[in-house]
């Protein structure tokens, strides 16, 4: 027999408690605001809790609902300094991704960088040489045919704003992790792109 589909209010209203989560703390994933918002909500039925894009169109409506002239303020800093440090780190073609690039970060949001490198060193003797000091860690990506891999992200202040360098090998170029969001291979933006969306915020 089969299931029936899950009521709407209830997972509308996980994806709105998910999303002001993530406005408030933007170190949160998707992921763990969802938890949260359903044990806020009493909600353990799996079926009930809602996709990624889901909570990012949630987010996306509370940050111009509550926050439209800050957010767009907010956005355009952040993007400018991506801007700036895509330029700082040219030699390893830079791609802007995340929340920065589709436009649903705060102030508090990271800027998430791709550099393509076949070795981690290189990136973290150049940062050493800028002196720019910083903090490596391990994440677990998702490729396509259900493919994990362990990569490196160095993170850093600029000023007010936190940067995040995900380092990925040079053969990955043309096959990039899946969009936390989307499930679809992330393509980012180059730095002429970013330039792009600058002009017109």
């Amino acid at each position: 027999m089969p299931r029936r589909s899950a009521p709407r209010a209830l997972r509308h209203q996980i994806a709105i408690e998910a999303a002001q989560l993530i406005a408030e703390q933007s170190d949160l994933s998707y992921a763990q605001a969802r938890n949260k918002a359903a044990k806020r909500l009493r909600c353990t039925d799996q079926r009930q809790l809602p996709e990624n894009s889901e909570i990012e169109l949630a987010l996306k409506n509370h940050l111009q609902l509550f926050q439209p002239t800050a957010q767009a303020t907010q956005l355009h800093e952040l993007r400018k300094s991506a801007a700036e440090a895509m330029r700082l780190f040219s030699p390893y073609h830079p791609r802007l991704i995340g929340p920065v690039l589709t436009g649903v970060a705060n102030q508090h949001t990271p800027v998430t960088l791709i550099l393509f490198s076949d070795t981690v060193e290189s990136v973290a003797i150049a940062l050493m040489d800028w002196k720019i000091p910083c903090r490596q860690r391990e994440v677990t990506l998702d490729y396509s045919n259900k493919k994990r891999v362990m990569r490196t992200v160095f993170s850093f202040h600029a000023g007010e704003h936190q940067i995040e360098l995900l380092v990925l090998p040079e053969s990955e170029r043309h096959n990039l992790p899946l969009d936390p969001t989307e499930g679809r291979p992330q393509k980012g933006a180059s730095l002429d792109q970013l330039l792009t969306l600058l002009a017109s915020d």
